[in-house]
């Protein structure tokens, strides 16, 4: 009966992590390790109001293999190295002052290796909109860079 439980719970939340099918929100992988020169291709698309969401790598020469792209969204995210699916429940902006940076943190509920765990996440996006630390529950950070978006003509 647990097993029944966490599989669904599973499913669930992998439901709930599914990228929504729209033509609009087609985007062709860059090629792999192709510098990238022009800054509006990583503006074009960034909700300044969430700039942690989109797609993002620990090396630009990573987010042409999907399994090495975090896809971070408004509400939810997929880690995919690391198998780990996570629904934000409350989302808190620390606003910076005197020139600090504004950090955005979540309360999140997370699946990994079929374990449901509740975490907090915060995310610090530097100013250049490209570069970001994310950091769970406190330990070690990882540092992501933000996968360009192609869009197909």
């Amino acid at each position: 009966m647990r097993g029944l439980v966490v599989s669904l719970s599973a499913l669930g939340l992998a439901a709930a992590c599914d990228a929504p099918e729209s033509a609009d929100n087609f985007t062709e992988e860059p090629t792999r390790g192709a510098p990238v020169t022009d800054p509006n291709t990583f503006r074009a698309d960034v909700d300044l109001e969430r700039p942690y969401a989109g797609e993002w790598a620990a090396a630009t020469n990573q987010c042409s293999d999907q399994k090495k792209v975090w896809t971070i969204e408004a509400r939810r995210m997929a880690i995919l190295p690391a198998m780990r699916f996570c629904a934000f429940d409350n989302i808190y902006v620390s606003e910076g002052n005197n020139g600090a940076r504004t950090i955005w943190s979540a309360s999140a509920k997370c699946l990994a290796d079929g374990s449901e765990s509740h975490d907090f996440l915060f995310f610090r996006v530097k100013d250049n909109l490209k570069e970001m630390k994310v950091t769970f529950n406190d330990t070690s950070s990882v540092e992501l860079v933000r996968c360009p978006v192609v869009n197909r003509s």
